[in-house]
């Protein structure tokens, strides 16, 4: 992976694979090794499309290229670029990924994120290099609209991963089903808790985020039906200062009694940041979301009752996959080889796995055997 700036107040993540540069990551074109968190039906449509779009022969120059654009440069997105690295190693195709650089997450809008995103899509149009992409959108209005269904229009199918942009033409929605993973989220959590315990949700109130709203929707719904009583939600603005401070606010209330946290996101250590500072460590359980750097040290210190980690590796290798297998098969082939894996017509669930320190271990391995350092 390369750094570099561009513009004025902007970042560049750009990871060229295959044809289009060289890479420090494993890019071995075997399936990984078995484990129990190797979901089987994931890995068997991806070989089915491989197999698919590999009978075509197609020579080199006849090969789509792939863009991969992401929502910022933050360690969640590390395996998204391993997976599509693997992924356009097996394809022989060539691929970049990039992401703006949000230097002040704070106090920075959506539709401000947004708005960066869609100059790289507007350079995709200039440039006229891809014939794809796997897109996660920071927001779904009119701009992010016209820019995608554009470069659907000019250059080839557009999948979003991680979230969504309904109102774009989008082939598919490549993601975690927010809904159903908060709610698991929420009964891990229950586990722990009794009928009558008060437990606070960190999850955004932000209505424009609607995949973010589900997950904690999702989380709440749970923790309400398993007898658990909801203290007011807390929506983080994903920066840590803030966030960890309205969290030790919530805690320090007397009137609350918080006994466990279900933090939704990929910011969960600053939950475990906030038990600390408040000092009730082991007196407030909690559940995360996604094992980043800092929350694994929260983890391996024992701050969590488990964590519901995404697969975003999936997501890596089938926002390059599918696009590529819509240019070279059809959609309507593609559609046929992706039936297994279809929530809905055009929602490809990737899951989650719930790790906690019983099956940690193995959870490792297999990131491993992804090329994955844990």
């Amino acid at each position: 992976m390369r750094l570099a700036a561009i513009g004025s107040g902007l970042g560049l993540m750009a990871f060229m694979g295959a044809c289009g540069g060289s890479s420090s990551v494993s890019t071995d074109s075997g399936t990984p090794a078995p484990s129990p968190f190797a979901p089987a039906a994931i890995e068997s449509v991806i070989n089915s499309l491989v197999a698919g779009v590999t009978a075509q022969n197609l020579a080199a120059s006849a090969k789509p290229p792939i863009a991969v654009l992401l929502k910022d440069t933050t360690t969640y997105w590390y395996p998204v670029i391993i997976g599509a690295n693997r992924m356009s190693t097996r394809l022989i195709t060539p691929f970049t990924v990039e992401a703006p650089l949000i230097v002040d997450p704070a106090n920075t809008t959506p539709d401000q994120k947004s708005a960066l995103q869609n100059q790289y899509t507007q350079s995709y149009l200039t440039g006229k290099l891809y014939r794809g992409m796997a897109y996660a959108p920071q927001a779904d209005n009119a701009d992010t609209v016209a820019y995608l269904n554009q470069f659907i229009a000019q250059c080839g199918p557009v999948v979003t991963i991680d979230s969504d942009a309904p109102d774009t033409n989008r082939s598919y929605f490549i993601a975690t089903a927010n809904y159903q993973a908060g709610a698991t989220a929420g009964n891990k959590l229950a586990e722990v808790m009794k009928p009558g315990d008060m437990v606070a949700v960190f999850g955004t109130t932000i209505t424009t985020w609607p995949s973010g709203i589900q997950r904690a929707q999702g989380a709440e719904d749970a923790l309400t039906a398993a007898g658990m009583v909801l203290a007011p939600r807390i929506s983080p603005v994903f920066d840590a200062t803030t966030d960890i401070n309205a969290i030790i606010a919530e805690l320090s209330d007397p009137t609350l009694n918080i006994k466990g946290l279900a933090c939704m996101y990929s910011n969960s250590s600053d939950c475990a940041a906030a038990v600390l500072a408040t000092g009730k460590t082991g007196l407030v359980q909690i559940v995360g979301f996604d094992m980043t750097t800092d929350t694994k040290d929260y983890f391996d210190r024992g701050y969590f009752y488990g964590i519901a980690v995404q697969r975003q590796y999936y997501m890596g290798e089938l926002g390059v996959l599918v696009p590529y297998a819509i240019d070279v098969l059809g959609a309507a082939q593609t559609a046929t080889l992706l039936q297994p894996i279809l929530v809905d017509t055009s929602f490809i669930d990737t899951g989650i796995d719930m790790i906690t320190t019983a099956n940690y271990a193995d959870y490792n391995a297999f990131l491993s055997s992804l090329g994955i350092n844990s």
